[in-house]
């Protein structure tokens, strides 16, 4: 755990549950994610250290806990310059949005855990011009608003959370999306690219992602179409997300509820979006039906 890969010429990742990307220039080094936490982003450093680098630059993939949970050491530690695409920078400068966003109002101290809330850093906005020569920024939303994927000039792709590894599909079946018609256009792109390798953040590395984006797009499909089987009935929201976590799992933590509840909104929603769902309030409730 936590080896260092070397990836491609100047390329890099860090084997680990969330993995970490280090795309080298000379001695400088751009960390693609910041790590999970304090005691990740170490380890990183200390790969780096050892071999003489300097890291000059973080670029957040997207502004999840797991991700960006190692900034804070990371820039108190080393001065590095951390970016964020889009709107993934103001939730990375301020990471109780996150929970805020999720529970819909001031979220409870199961939010304030380290897995749901990194602590604060300074965070500028990811743009070409500050992107290190030899990085691209490939958009990939619906995880999260703004996400994004980084190739290296070694045609190494990392992927952020923009599909999940066969073995966590397997085991949760559930992947967090805020925007389903956006994580299954994503998933369509991610199907038909060509890289040397590509790096997941939740998967293992591979050269040929097209198994994997079909795998994520048919366990993806089969939730939404489940979804609009339940709702064939008039379906109060708590009812379709019991339904469905009969079907799938019950999340086993408070924060992980509403995560997967938030997969469940942006499914409704898409499905709305397409003619497919409708909803209308009496009696005091909100009720879905399929159409």
């Amino acid at each position: 755990m936590y080896e260092l890969v070397q990836a491609g010429e100047n390329t890099y990742y860090i084997d680990c549950p969330a993995k970490m990307g280090l795309y080298v220039t000379g001695s400088s080094v751009c960390m693609i994610d910041g790590g999970s936490d304090g005691d990740a982003a170490k380890k990183a450093l200390k790969h780096i250290e050892a071999r003489g680098w300097h890291l000059d630059m973080v670029i957040n993939t997207h502004s999840h806990a797991d991700h960006i949970g190692g900034n804070q050491l990371l820039q108190n530690r080393t001065g590095c310059r951390i970016y964020a695409y889009g709107i993934e920078r103001a939730f990375a400068e301020r990471p109780e949005l996150e929970g805020t966003m999720l529970y819909g109002a001031e979220a409870p101290e199961p939010f304030r855990h380290k897995a749901y809330r990194a602590k604060p850093s300074v965070v500028g906005a990811l743009t070409e011009a500050v992107l290190p020569k030899g990085l691209e920024i490939i958009e990939l939303p619906g995880h999260s608003i703004d996400q994004i994927g980084i190739r290296t000039s070694d045609d190494v792709v990392f992927l952020a959370d923009a599909l999940l590894g066969d073995n966590i599909l397997e085991k949760y079946s559930f992947s967090v999306i805020i925007d389903a018609a956006k994580y299954l256009e994503t998933l369509g792109k991610i199907e038909n690219m060509e890289a040397e390798l590509f790096v997941p953040s939740h998967g293992q590395p591979t050269a040929d992602i097209k198994s994997l984006a079909e795998l994520n797009i048919r366990t993806t499909e089969e939730i939404i179409e489940m979804t609009y089987q339940i709702c064939r009935e008039p379906r109060t929201f708590e009812e379709i997300v019991k339904l469905l976590f009969d079907r799938y799992g019950t999340p086993d933590t408070v924060p992980q509820y509403y995560l997967n509840s938030t997969t469940v909104k942006a499914i409704l929603t898409m499905l709305a979006d397409q003619g497919r769902l409708e909803s209308g309030t009496a009696e005091h409730m909100t009720k879905f039906n399929s159409i």
